[in-house]
């Protein structure tokens, strides 16, 4: 296990998916220190180093906890940079808590034979239980350390565009896909969407502010170089969406951190933003 030194850092959750790991690769570049929750450590860093990330970085920067979205110990540790899961006394009983909080879990895909929900995914609630475990994790640390709730994180979730009970932000072509065969999978994007809403205020909620990202049909994978580059993003919001077929995953990670984790996400805050290419 790596570990980072810093006070501010920022905490991924799905790191080895597409978007979610561009967006770390770009804010390791960056300066930055994270935290990442990761099954597989070793999977982490060996996609990390593929995608010219350093070890010198990854042991200056990054710690990378090992264990579940269903790990609540796991999930503190990423929240505060190992500090609880390493030590059963803290100064003054304070902790180190992230700043931002990036969540682009998700589940696998899958076909069925059904008519009316020819697709699901291999966990069809992965996207709710997770948000739910994040808050959950984040409401014990504040009980057990109340000093930490001065220094609430942000968070940022990775949603999709068909999901918005405002305006269609699917084009015309792609409506029968999004509204019926991905119209299972979809739930769980929306029952994440609430939570998140439901659980960020600047005074009272589990998170200081929440942004959530509803890309157009992802293609590709995290490689950043085979991006078009985030200025090339075409940006919306929900009551007037940027409406599109397709984005590269890669570009979704690094406006993410071009936009959101560089400049802290603020202006964001409460938006429900449409990207595609």
């Amino acid at each position: 296990m790596t570990s980072s030194t810093s006070t501010h850092f920022i905490a991924f959750f799905g790191a080895t998916g597409g978007c979610t790991n561009a967006c770390l690769v770009h804010t390791l570049n960056a300066g930055f220190h994270a935290t990442a929750l990761a099954r597989t450590p070793s999977k982490l860093t060996d996609m990390l180093l593929a995608q010219g990330i350093t070890q010198s970085i990854i042991d200056t920067q990054l710690t990378i906890v090992k264990g579940d979205i269903a790990d609540i110990h796991a999930i503190k540790a990423v929240l505060t940079n190992n500090s609880i899961a390493t030590t059963t006394t803290t100064v003054n009983n304070t902790v180190k808590i992230a700043s931002q909080i990036i969540s682009g879990i998700g589940g696998t895909p899958q076909m069925r034979m059904s008519l009316s929900k020819p697709m699901t995914i291999d966990n069809p609630e992965i996207c709710a239980t997770a948000t739910k475990n994040i808050i959950q994790s984040l409401q014990e640390i504040y009980a057990a350390h109340p000093s930490t709730t001065q220094h609430r994180p942000s968070i940022t979730v990775i949603s999709t565009t068909g999901v918005s009970n405002v305006r269609e932000d699917v084009p015309f072509g792609f409506r029968t896909f999004y509204h019926v065969v991905l119209a299972d999978p979809h739930k769980d994007k929306k029952v994440m969407e609430d939570l998140v809403v439901a659980n960020a205020s600047s005074t009272t909620g589990a998170f200081r502010g929440a942004v959530i990202i509803r890309p157009s049909l992802l293609t590709g994978d995290q490689n950043v170089k085979k991006g078009k580059g985030w200025q090339k993003v075409k940006v919306g919001v929900e009551d007037k969406p940027a409406v599109g077929y397709t984005i590269h995953r890669a570009d979704v990670g690094e406006w993410i951190c071009e936009q959101i984790v560089k400049t802290g996400g603020e202006s964001r805050f409460g938006q429900k933003v449409t990207l595609t290419c």
